[in-house]
């Protein structure tokens, strides 16, 4: 999704500076002064390309070497996977993710903790990498509390969080 600023979108949703005076704030923000989140970027799309095995590896790999604790990835692979077997079998990209879970820099977890989305295509199962039973998926529901129009949801799918919803408005549910 080069180009979209969903990274952008996602990054000011953790980390935005809270009690700023412009706007939004994160819920991880902090005041300002050095206490709020420290986050890492890391492009892995080409264009309008998907990502590639090896540049997904790569990132996983960077990340747990500069001491990242929590990968949070928007992304997923649609595909006809269906089973953690062949998405595993031969993947580069399973491998850097493996050795993230391992090394990463979360000393309570002694490794890494990896969050994925469920997926974006309204199937009634989440897509890999995410729907890898040791991975947490993440689905979204409306500001309602009923499933968002756009998400996966179903077997693989472990948490669902709030997510925007452009087909419904609070006026739509009677808030003001």
């Amino acid at each position: 999704f080069a180009g979209s600023d969903h990274g952008t979108h996602v990054a000011g949703t953790v980390a935005a500076v809270n009690n700023n005076g412009i706007g939004g704030c994160g819920v991880a923000g902090g005041t300002g002064k050095g206490d709020g989140v420290r986050l890492m970027s890391c492009q892995i799309f080409k264009g309008n390309y998907g990502s590639t095995d090896a540049n997904s590896a790569k990132a996983f790999q960077y990340m747990a070497d500069n001491g990242v604790a929590i990968s949070q990835n928007s992304w997923g692979m649609v595909n006809k996977l269906t089973s953690d077997r062949a998405y595993t079998n031969n993947s580069a990209e399973y491998a850097g993710i493996t050795y993230f879970v391992k090394n990463g820099g979360c000393s309570a977890l002694q490794g890494g903790l990896v969050i994925f989305a469920a997926g974006n295509e309204q199937f009634d199962y989440a897509v890999y990498p995410g729907a890898l039973r040791n991975f947490i998926s993440v689905t979204a529901m409306s500001c309602d509390y009923t499933p968002a129009y756009y998400p996966n949801y179903g077997p693989g799918s472990n948490i669902v969080a709030p997510g925007g919803d452009y087909l419904q408005s609070y006026s739509d549910t009677g808030w003001t």
